[in-house]
Parts: structure tokens; C-alpha cells; sequence
């Protein structure tokens, strides 16, 4: 029992994917010296939907003394207190047109470049127009709406943004790339801000930078059907950008820009869709002729042929381009023309110091759709040429985006010292690279050329950021011991997720993929038992129920990464892995009719003892064990009786029952009926019939299995109860009746039903009404099982229209309160609540619900709660603490730890 007097929360993990945009991700330098600093390494931001994701390195503790490894694990979320735009919302319903946030970038900082004092700034682009920025200071984040016209129609998707810092150190120049074009917006230290369009065109790519010539420049790639260009501004913190003019030579969309200079001179890549690199070098020198003035064509399309076709009639080594600041005149030419890639380049980012390991100032990095990161050096005849290839080639060839990699997006080198290396595959996960140094004496010969350095030096795969890149649906924990955390989506992947030692507190791995479908999965349910532990099935829109079991790999990872979760010696006979039929979507335990997977040469070997993406996507896959049959739509939720017992009841005579229960999508009495499954004989036991006219999207067993409670779309609250062994043994075979039944439970819809695991006649519903209502079953003076309302609450949360927020999922806690049950609220705006609810027998008590906790909302999910589920919680496991998991369909699950004042 744990004691009442405080509840705090601690969020262990946020596991989410990337945003599958090649601006999605930005890297914030070590802070090492300061001595404020809130971090020591350089850390990863990137967006998953709406959220921001702040990743940190953290060192794991392996089975085994010496085996440590380094890991990213996200310490920190960042959830925008804009709004979407309902007039979008109501027009545009599909998930293409969701809200989220489609680029991030560092805040240019000009006059404080290298100087301690430097803020970390960060601006955020919406797929609605939507404009915010983040201010670090004092180790907490502030948001600014920048831009949120809610009120007008749907805005164009920002593809891309840059900003400049002002003097004053809050003032802000941000550019923002669109398919209108590019705006230009500058916001003062108050709420005073102006705006003006730079570009008409279609704009994609946009950075500030300052030469070394102190000349603040304003670059912006467009995205023009034909003869794109790289439009030049000169800007100034007084005063509207200057045009420069234009560089030319890009043959389709402008995808990517980064900067890097040696002594004298500053030079840019940039990428594109052409599959093309060029190297451009700007040299500044003094002048005493006064400044050209440059029409501004930037937005004037009628003129880019001819104007393309006379730079590439320019001599080589002739100026393309001179743009004049006072007594300087800064000179452009065209360097070099990188040809390497098959497929559109994405990203470009130069080394930040390459001299030690290559011996040259300048190493560019680059990544493409073509599956490969390539490291670029200058040959002793001045030709560029790839000297590394970088990568994680496998999977499945021709597999879904869960289990293959389709292309990088982004390519980003730690900004300091570059120690390491990502790189944003499509589908979300982050690869992590790091150079192998074991023959750094050997590099230091300086009579080695490029190539010869780098193939000494070869890039590592580490392990990855992982997590679902659509919304997530439905999550269960192993049902036997709570060993680890099983959710499913709407991106076709069942996942797993496992806790380890870190010098952080509790890290949560993704150890296994266990189903890559070729549907979005609705439902999961753990049936590992003590005689059976690791077997999952799951549901989805196929309509057909499917049986998964645990391989060998699986059992040995699981004690690698969490040897005190592991418990007892696993005895079942399994095999090592499972395969991917070429046709069909069944796992199989052996090779013979698996898909070709791709064993590709050249990329980075692994030096990671945890599964990486590649392997997660079909090394980890587990073999199906059954089918059941029987659904005719689209399979909508899951429960066991395994599932109920979160704390085990041991005076309990049906505990050997595993029984399963799973309603489907429907809209007519006959398809919404509930179907009672035994998995380990793969058949249906009953029909439970008649209950519901549509959708039952509720369903739980109680802990001791005599009792299950469903609801749904139609409002209507139904209990059945189990028939004893006597009524069985006297002919009949059904095993469940329908004892009661509430036609108008709730106002709205019904969202969710919970159980109290440790009180078998108490349980709790919620609604989109914004209620969450406290039942008991009792017996009527008939002798007839009842159903009776005790409490009636509403969450402390409002909506937007001032009414209580819609609870979309509700949990009771393992682990009882002094004086109550502790139970978790989720609601439709991605928030959660955590309540106390007296545990009574009958209305008429003077104790009421009490409301405990809120999650703070930076922690909490930016969309509907799809469900809560608590860690298992068993006698005599004291060491373990009270934990809770959520997931959303903002494409994330996190994790909280509770913490009380004293347990009792």
C-alpha cells in the first residue's frame, strides 16, 4: 500500500521516430565550457510530429562486467502550445495533412559566434505555416509564437528556416521557405514584429552565415521546376536585405546548403535533386570601387535559361558572382562538381575539423536516397572524389519501410569535434556512426594520401534512435513479470522495448521488431505465462488474429540488455530467428521461403552488441505460431486475463484460465459481437452476441476472470460474467452470459474500461464527454449480478470550449493508495492525470475522488492518449518501482516512473 501525502512523476522514456523530413533534425554544439552548461555533449534535437525530442548519449551496463555501450536517449520533450487550425482541420482529414512540425534549426548568431555567451535558439516550421522559436536559459526552454494565423485558411508547409540573432540578444530575423515562395520576417524583444516576401518562387532550402570578411550573407534555394538558382542577399541587423544576385547550375530542386572555411577563404556546398554537389569558394578582397547595385530578380523567372546558359559559358576560374560591403568586394567561383550520388542528394555538412584524421582542411559529408553516406576528399589533382562510404545497408529487399532502409534524409556531423556521425534514415531512426581509431598511430604518416587515411579509419554503426514513425494504437507489458514493453501502429511494426542500466537512471531500448505487417496493427496482448513466457498475439486491419512466439535471439538479447528482468532459465524449445516470406505476411521459422535480404558490400560494419536497425527490421522478427479466425472487419481491440492481473490475486481457482477477448469494427448488431479465443488450442470458445449494435472499442477482464465489461461507439456498458463449473458441466458450452447491461452509460462515446486489479467488483470507464465514472458489480435481492454507479468526475483539464477535456483512457494502478486506488487519466489533447478513487462497496460514502498529480505538459503527448498501462506489480518485487507507459497518436510512447512520499 502506498502512502498518500505526495505523488511526483519522472519521465524514463519518450520513444518516437523521427519526422520523415530531410529538415526534421538539427544538432546543438557541446557547451562544455560553460560553466552553466546544462549539457557536456553535443545533443540531438529532432521532431516527431508536433514534439520536440532533446537526446542526450548515456553509457549502459551489459550483462558482464566490462561490457558498456553508448546509447541516445531522449531526456527531454518540448510540446508547442500552438493550436491547429480548426478551418484546415475540418477541410483537410487526411494524414497527409496532419499537423506537425516539418523543419528545426539553429538560430545564426553572428556577433557571438565562439564567445561563452552564446544562446541556444532553436526555430520550428508547421506543416500548417505555423512559426515558434525556443530560448535556452538557465537549463529551461521558453517558447515564442512567432507565426499562428489559426484563424485563416490552411497555410503552406514550411519546408525550411533560418534565423539571425540580433545584438540585443532576443530580437530575431527568421526566413521561412514555402511553396509561395520565401518571407522574410523580423520579430523585436516585444511582440512588434514585420514581414515581407523575399522570393515568389518555390523555395526549399535557406541559411545565414557570416565570412570571415564579417559580411552577413543571405542564401536561398529555390525549387523551380527548371534552371534553379541560389538567390544572394547581403543582410544587416538594421536594416532589409540587399539582393547580391545568383549562382546558377542546378538542374532540379536546391535541397541543402552548409558552409566551412579555411584561412581565407569561406566555402559553401550545396546540394540537389540532380543527384549533384557544387563546391563554391567566396574570396574577399578590398576595392575602392563603390558598390554595384543588383536588381532584385529574385522572384523573376522569365529570364532563368538565359541566365543559367551565360554561367555555364563563364571561363573556368572566372568569378560567377560579386557581391560588394563597403570596401570589400567578395568573389564567387564554382569550385568544384561532386559526382557520386545515383539518387537526389539530401543533405551536405562539412567536417568540422579534419586535419588529424585526414590531413586536409576541407572533408564534405553528404547523403542521399540512394541508401549511402559518402565522405568527399580532394585528390592530389584537385579532383573531388568519395574516399569513405558510410551506411546500414539491410533488411529486406523490396520490404516495407519498417523493415529496410529506403534512403537518409539527412546527414549531420558532431559539430565540434566531429566525433561522430548521423544519419536520418527515411522511416525515422537516427544511425549513429563512430570512427573506428583503433589505427590512429597509422593515420598519422604523412605520407598517406585521403583515401589511404579513410580506409584506416572506417565509420562504425552504433546503435540507433528508434520508435514508430505513425500513430500508435495500442500497448501491453509482458504480462508474467512486466520484463518489457510491447506496442504496436499504424506504420506496420509490432516493437519491443527493454530497460537497461545507464549512468542516466533507467534507459529503455528497442531490442526486437517481433512483426513488420503489411497492415497497420490495431491491437497486442502478452499471453507469456511461467510455463510459457514471450508470446504475443496481435490484430489488424486483415480482419485475422495472429499468434507470435519469442526465438532464441530474443531470450539472449533480452538477458544482455536487462539481465535482472530476464528471471528464470527459459526451457522452451525456439529457434534462433524467423524469416519473411517473398509472398504472404506470415513470419517463418526457417529460411526456405524467406525474402532475399539485402547483404550489400561496402557499408559500415556494426560495432554495437545491440541490434541495429537493419537487424531490428528482420533479424528480430519473431516466427507466427496461429491464426485465428473468425472476424469479418477490421480487428479493433485486444484483452486477455493475463492482462488483468497486473497484481496477482493468488486465492483465485481460474487463474490456470487464459482466455482472450477481441471485438472488431462494425456498424450492425451481427459484426459487433466480442469473441472469446483459447490461443494454445487456436480456436474460438464463444460468441458473445447481442451486446453492442456497433464499434466496441472497451474491453477488460477482471483480475480473478470472472467478470469482462465492453463499451464502445453505441454508449451501451455491458458486464458478463463467467458461468460456474456447474452450469458448464450441465450442457451448456457458452462460458460467458450477459448478467447486466447500462443502454446510456455515458453522454458520448465510450473510450475506455479498466478493471482495479486488485478489487474484482470495481472498475472504471471514460468517455469523450469528458467523464470518468466508478462502478461496482454487486447482487441484487433476486440473486441477479448488477452494475451500480459510486462515483461520477471530471478531469481538471478543460477543452478549448471551456468544457471538461475528453478522457480517451483510464488505468488503475497496480498498487493500492492508503485510502483509495490510484488511477491514471488520458485525454484527447495528449495530457495525463493521475487521481485517487475511494475503493467502496455502495453510493453513500463521504470520501470523493481526489485528483493527485498532472503530468507537466512538456512531458506529456501532443495528441489523443490512445492508452495507459501499468507495470506489473508482484509480491516481493520491492526494488521495482511504480511505473506507468502511455501512447499516443502523435507516433510516441513514454514511460513514467511515480514516486510517493512513503509506502506503507
Amino acid at each position: 500500500m502506498v502512502g498518500e501525502n505526495s505523488i511526483s512523476c519522472q519521465m524514463l522514456h519518450h520513444g518516437a521516430a523521427a519526422s520523415s523530413s530531410s529538415k526534421a533534425v538539427v544538432l546543438i554544439p557541446s557547451t562544455e565550457s560553460l560553466s552553466s552548461s546544462p549539457a557536456k555533449e553535443s545533443e540531438i534535437v529532432y521532431s516527431s510530429d508536433s514534439i520536440l525530442n532533446i537526446a542526450r548519449p548515456a553509457t549502459i551496463q551489459l550483462s558482464g562486467n566490462d561490457n558498456k555501450e553508448t546509447i541516445w536517449n531522449v531526456y527531454e520533450t518540448l510540446r508547442t502550445s500552438t493550436k491547429a487550425n480548426m478551418t484546415s482541420s475540418n477541410a483537410v482529414s487526411t494524414v497527409t495533412a496532419r499537423r506537425e512540425i516539418t523543419c528545426v534549426s539553429l538560430v545564426h548568431t553572428p556577433k557571438l559566434d565562439g564567445a561563452v555567451n552564446d544562446p541556444t535558439v532553436l526555430l520550428c516550421g508547421f506543416s500548417d505555416g505555423t512559426l515558434t522559436s525556443w530560448l535556452r536559459s538557465s537549463n529551461a526552454w521558453k517558447e515564442r509564437i512567432l507565426v499562428n494565423d489559426c484563424d485563416k485558411e490552411y497555410g503552406r508547409s514550411i519546408t525550411d528556416v533560418g534565423g539571425m540573432l540580433l545584438e540585443d540578444g532576443t530580437s530575431v530575423i527568421a526566413v521561412s521557405c514555402s511553396s509561395g515562395g520565401a518571407d522574410y520576417h523580423e520579430f523585436g524583444n516585444n511582440s512588434s514584429s514585420s514581414k515581407f516576401s523575399l522570393v515568389q518562387i518555390p523555395t526549399n532550402v535557406v541559411k545565414f552565415q557570416t565570412l570571415q570578411s564579417k559580411t552577413t550573407l543571405l542564401l536561398i534555394g529555390t525549387a523551380a521546376p527548371r534552371y534553379n538558382k541560389i538567390h544572394i542577399y547581403r543582410s544587416g541587423s538594421q536594416q532589409r536585405p540587399t539582393y547580391c544576385g545568383s549562382l546558377a547550375g542546378h538542374e532540379d530542386w536546391i535541397t541543402c546548403f552548409d558552409w566551412s572555411h579555411t584561412t581565407a577563404l569561406d566555402y559553401l556546398a550545396s546540394g540537389s535533386q540532380d543527384g549533384r554537389i557544387r563546391l563554391w569558394k567566396f574570396e574577399a578582397k578590398h576595392t575602392e570601387s563603390p558598390p554595384r547595385v543588383q536588381p532584385d530578380l529574385a522572384g523573376d523567372l522569365s529570364d532563368g535559361e538565359s541566365r543559367a546558359e551565360e554561367q555555364d559559358d563563364l571561363e573556368e576560374g572566372e568569378s560567377r558572382l560579386e557581391i560588394f560591403h563597403d570596401t570589400r568586394v567578395t568573389s564567387v567561383y564554382l569550385e568544384a562538381l561532386l559526382i557520386g550520388h545515383e539518387e537526389p542528394v539530401t543533405s551536405v555538412s562539412w567536417h568540422p575539423c579534419p586535419k588529424s584524421i585526414y590531413g586536409q582542411d576541407l572533408i564534405l559529408i553528404s547523403s542521399s536516397m540512394d541508401r549511402t553516406i559518402l565522405v568527399w576528399g580532394e585528390h592530389e589533382s584537385g579532383i573531388w572524389t568519395p574516399i569513405s562510404r558510410v551506411g546500414s545497408a539491410g533488411g529486406i529487399l523490396g520490404g516495407s519501410v519498417g523493415s529496410s532502409l529506403l534512403g537518409f534524409l539527412n546527414t549531420q556531423i558532431e559539430p565540434v569535434n566531429g566525433t561522430w556521425l548521423l544519419g536520418h534514415g527515411y522511416g525515422g531512426a537516427l544511425h549513429i556512426f563512430y570512427p573506428d581509431l583503433s589505427q590512429g598511430e597509422s593515420v598519422m604518416d604523412g605520407t598517406l594520401s585521403v583515401e589511404e587515411r579513410a580506409s584506416l579509419v572506417p565509420w562504425k554503426a552504433m546503435s540507433c534512435v528508434t520508435g514508430h514513425f505513425d500513430g500508435i494504437t495500442d500497448l501491453c507489458w509482458e504480462a508474467e513479470f512486466g520484463s518489457y514493453l510491447i506496442t504496436v501502429s499504424n506504420d506496420q511494426t509490432c516493437r519491443i522495448w527493454a530497460p537497461s542500466q545507464a549512468d542516466c537512471g533507467e534507459a529503455w531500448i528497442e531490442i526486437a521488431r517481433p512483426l513488420v505487417h503489411g497492415y497497420g496493427i490495431n491491437a497486442v496482448t502478452s499471453l507469456s505465462t511461467s510455463d510459457h513466457r514471450h508470446m504475443l498475439i496481435s490484430g489488424s486491419d486483415e480482419k485475422e488474429i495472429r499468434a507470435f512466439d519469442a526465438t532464441a535471439g530474443f531470450v539472449k538479447r533480452l538477458d544482455m540488455v536487462s539481465p535482472e528482468d530476464s528471471n528464470e532459465e527459459d526451457s522452451v524449445q525456439r529457434v534462433e530467428r524467423a524469416f519473411i516470406p517473398s509472398l504472404g505476411l506470415s513470419n517463418k521459422a526457417t529460411a526456405a521461403d524467406g525474402a532475399e535480404e539485402d547483404t550489400s558490400m561496402g557499408f559500415s560494419k556494426s560495432g554495437s552488441k545491440l541490434p541495429l536497425e537493419r537487424d531490428l527490421g528482420s533479424v528480430s522478427l519473431w516466427p507466427e505460431v496461429g491464426k485465428l479466425y473468425g472476424h469479418t472487419s477490421e480487428v479493433a481491440r485486444l484483452t486477455s486475463t493475463l492482462e488483468a492481473r497486473s497484481c496477482k490475486v493468488n486465492d483465485s481457482s481460474v487463474h490456470a484460465d487464459v482466455l482472450v477477448a477481441s471485438s472488431a469494427k462494425a456498424r450492425d448488431v451481427e459484426t459487433a459481437c466480442i469473441r472469446i479465443w483459447d490461443v494454445k488450442e487456436n480456436r474460438c470458445l464463444q460468441v458473445l452476441a447481442g451486446g453492442h449494435k456497433s464499434t466496441v472499442v472497451a474491453l477488460s477482464f477482471s483480475p480473478d476472470g470472472q467478470y469482462l465489461v465492453s463499451s464502445g461507439k453505441d454508449r451501451r456498458l455491458c458486464l458478463w460474467e463467467k458461468k460456474s463449473q456447474d452450469s458448464q458441466e450441465s450442457g451448456s458450452q457458452d462460458l460467458f452470459s450477459l448478467c447486466a447491461a447500462i443502454d446510456s452509460s455515458h453522454k458520448r462515446i465510450v473510450w475506455g474500461a479498466h478493471f482495479c486489479p486488485y478489487k474484482s467488483s470495481t472498475f472504471a470507464t471514460c468517455s469523450r464527454d469528458g467523464s470518468v465514472k466508478i462502478w461496482n458489480t454487486c447482487t441484487s435481492d433476486t440473486g441477479n449480478t448488477e452494475i451500480e454507479e459510486v462515483f461520477q468526475f471530471n478531469p481538471t483539464t478543460l477543452s478549448a470550449n471551456n468544457k471538461p477535456e475528453s478522457v480517451t483512457t483510464v488505468a488503475f494502478a497496480p498498487c493500492q493508495l492508503k485510502g483509495g486506488a490510484l488511477l491514471a487519466l488520458g485525454l484527447e489533447n495528449g495530457l495525463i492525470e493521475l487521481w485517487k478513487v475511494p475503493i467502496v462497496e455502495g453510493r453513500g460514502s463521504e470520501l470523493l475522488p481526489e485528483f493527485l498529480h498532472s503530468i507537466p505538459p512538456q512531458q506529456c503527448h501532443a495528441s489523443t492518449v490512445k492508452k495507459i498501462a501499468w507495470r506489473p506489480f508482484r509480491e516481493g518485487s520491492s526494488k521495482r518501482s511504480l511505473v506507468f507507459a502511455t501512447c499516443s497518436s502523435d507516433n510516441g510512447c513514454r514511460i513514467f516512473k511515480v514516486s510517493t512520499s512513503s509506502t506503507q
